[in-house]
């Protein structure tokens, strides 16, 4: 999403670093959020790590969603959003939210996603690329919160009026109950999840619009058992996260999904010198190409040249099959409308190459 519209807290966690559940994957390092490893609304060039990690190893990273910061006690906030008694809060939580707004750590700003990071990779250095393997994403509070307001959203004229709606997450059946008679699969993945921009972006480069760098992509294909690749601007790379989301549908259209709270372990691989322009992404039966514009149908453009490009660089095609086969087998889809810079990703089939097998790290 761009702008968050809700004040969200979370349950309280108690596994500690290292010690993984039976239901999860094993990590090296757990990071918390809290006022020292969070930031509201921007990528601060100026944060230091919050810690630096070696290629190849693992972190689970608790997050927030994208929220409105504001004075009002969580508790009468859940109460009036008739949110039942048996959801816990965590005071902490709301406590590093008001740290992060009053005191507009590392930059001038009070609203947006609450990002943790950065994260950093030893040896990352401009003109590599961060491989980013998703290995769970789950909501660790549940209930998440679907919102719009005037000026905003796919239809930014037409909203009457500042709309909120809690979304109870039944998460032993996967589903978002939304009314009733009317329930969402979840699908849950983190929106933010980039590198530190180049210099060229500023210091404090707000987290609103996705980039070349990755960031507010809003892309509901990197679930659990997905893979995001990134270039790298800056050294050790610094990877920042957040927004989380318990479902969305492709184009995002009001300006938000289920806003929620996840917990994502992630593992980084660091590749020397391989150059990509753009992100990529993968799952277990896709490959997955972005074109970002402010104008949709320049996204567009971008994401089709995009495609041809990997379609060239990795199957050995020419422009003309490259193209011909982007039309015929590949479904060009509107990830998001709302960032300002808008979304478009291509989804090229694995299945449509049938002389190689293409094997996947993840196993379902």
């Amino acid at each position: 999403m761009r702008f968050g519209l809700f004040a969200a807290t979370l349950l309280a966690s108690s596994l500690a670093a290292g010690a993984a559940s039976a239901a999860e994957p094993r990590f090296d390092h757990y990071v918390h959020l809290t006022p020292e490893t969070a930031v509201i609304g921007n990528f601060p060039a100026q944060k230091a790590p919050i810690l630096t990690i070696k290629s190849g190893e693992t972190v689970k990273i608790d997050t927030g969603g994208g929220n409105r910061w504001n004075d009002e006690d969580p508790n009468t906030w859940l109460k009036a959003q008739n949110i039942p008694d048996r959801v816990e809060t965590n005071p902490a939580i709301a406590e590093t939210v008001k740290v992060l707004a009053d005191t507009k750590r590392y930059a001038d700003i009070k609203t947006g996603h609450i990002l943790v990071g950065p994260i950093n990779v030893e040896g990352a250095m401009p003109g590599d690329m961060l491989e980013i393997r998703i290995l769970s994403v789950a909501p660790r509070i549940p209930y998440g919160v679907v919102s719009m307001r005037p000026g905003a959203g796919g239809i930014p004229n037409e909203v009457p009026g500042p709309f909120f709606k809690t979304v109870m997450l039944d998460l032993k059946r996967n589903v978002g109950v939304f009314d009733k008679g009317i329930e969402v699969p979840l699908g849950p993945f983190m929106g933010v999840m980039g590198l530190q921009p180049t210099d060229a972006e500023g210091p404090n480069r707000k987290s609103g619009p996705p980039g070349t760098f990755g960031g507010n992509l809003d892309c509901k294909e990197l679930v659990t058992g997905t893979t995001l690749y990134l270039p790298v601007f800056q050294a050790g790379a610094r990877f920042f996260t957040g927004d989380a989301h318990a479902a969305q549908g492709d184009g995002e259209v009001t300006i938000t999904a289920i806003e929620t709270a996840n917990t994502a372990i992630l593992q980084f691989i660091l590749h020397k010198n391989v150059k990509i322009t753009v992100p990529r992404a993968e799952t277990p039966t896709h490959w997955i190409t972005f074109g970002l514009d402010t104008n949709l149908e320049d996204a567009m453009k971008k994401a089709i040249r995009e495609t041809n490009t990997f379609l060239m660089e990795k199957k050995g095609l020419d422009f003309n099959h490259a193209f011909a086969l982007s039309s015929i087998g590949v479904d060009f889809r509107v990830t998001q409308v709302v960032d300002e810079t808008k979304g478009i990703h291509g989804m090229i089939a694995k299945k449509l190459f049938t002389d190689k097998a293409a094997p996947y790290w993840y196993k379902p």
